[in-house]
């Protein structure tokens, strides 16, 4: 670069989590516009700790706020460092990028810092990713600090990621946590399916109906199996519940009462996986998992009764077991 001026930024984290933030650091560093602050690799022997830290936060143009769950329960230096940090992003303009959120592990967010947008530093596998958005905020305070430079001009050209293949687009769509677009997506197809369940109960439609309330029975069960996350909120998991129990019960004596019941919690389940398509969601690997099997199960039953198919092998057993085993690990996901 023909200029030499660098972003400066802190590196706030628990000792517990040195090995992860020793990784970002060397990541950082070699970027060449970034000057970030690790006390192992920045502090000399006989320096004063306290005053040094406290030197490193002043002087920072941002501060990498990594946070886990031992990092948020231990009192000690972190505690003091955040404090820091936090009281100097107030003297900040509002639209300044000073501290960014950097969850290390699914971990709640300290109450001041709730009001900026973190970013999953997890899991491994997402790391690249994530790794690349962390710059692209780096780069926004660069050219915040520096915006008629050249040095800021390199560092937009630098930042831009290279174009990624239909191929690669579809696996980040599938295989991506924690992005509202893909959370809204990944529960439509549970929306349009307890629609369609409730629409077949309460009118008793037609073998097209049947179709398509298996089509996406099938789709939702996918979406589980990938995300293993479903809608929060107690109502969706609670009418869910009563769902796949009325619908086993259903299956060993029809009754028109417990017909109508089925429908009517179906509905509610649908309501209130609208209302949450856009809330975070959390993995919940084995109620997710089981209730996956059990819309792959209903899902594959519902198309080939749709041509007049019925395999014996879809008796009110095999459903009933796993509907048990649905009930029993979303009560405990309650």
């Amino acid at each position: 670069m023909t200029e030499t001026r660098k972003i400066r930024v802190f590196l706030c984290h628990s000792s517990q989590d040195k090995p992860i933030v020793r990784e970002l650091y060397q990541r950082l560093n070699a970027e060449g516009w970034i000057d970030p602050w690790l006390d192992e690799e920045k502090l000399l022997p006989g320096q004063d700790w306290d005053l040094e830290i406290e030197k490193a936060v002043e002087a920072a143009d941002a501060v990498i706020v990594s946070l886990s769950n031992g990092s948020m329960t231990k009192e000690g230096y972190i505690q003091k460092e955040l404090r820091k940090v936090l009281d100097i992003a107030l003297e900040k303009p509002e639209e300044t990028i000073f501290v960014i959120p950097l969850r290390l592990e699914d971990c709640e967010i300290p109450r001041r810092l709730r009001a900026r947008q973190y970013v999953d530093y997890f899991p491994v596998e997402r790391r690249e990713q994530v790794y690349q958005r962390l710059r692209q905020s780096l780069n926004i305070r660069f050219q915040q600090l520096y915006p008629q430079t050249e040095a800021a001009q390199e560092t937009r050209e630098k930042i831009k990621p290279p174009a990624k293949s239909m191929y690669a687009r579809l696996v980040d769509l599938v295989s991506a946590k924690g992005t509202g677009t893909v959370d809204t997506a990944g529960t439509i197809p549970l929306i349009l399916y307890f629609s369609l369940a409730a629409l077949y109960v309460l009118t008793s439609s037609d073998s097209t109906n049947q179709l398509m309330m298996g089509i996406f029975s099938i789709l939702a069960g996918i979406f589980l199996v990938i995300r293993k996350q479903i809608p929060p909120g107690s109502i969706f998991k609670i009418s869910t519940i009563l769902f796949v129990g009325v619908h086993a019960l259903n299956n060993i004596s029809d009754s028109p009462a417990s017909e109508i019941f089925e429908g009517i919690v179906a509905l509610i389940s649908c309501g209130s996986a609208i209302v949450t398509a856009r809330a975070p969601k959390r993995p919940v690997f084995y109620s997710s998992i089981s209730l996956a099997l059990f819309l792959l199960i209903l899902g594959v039953k519902a198309t080939l009764n749709a041509f007049d198919i019925y395999p014996s092998f879809y008796s009110a057993g095999p459903i009933a077991i796993i509907s048990v085993i649905t009930i029993v690990l979303m009560v405990m996901d309650l």
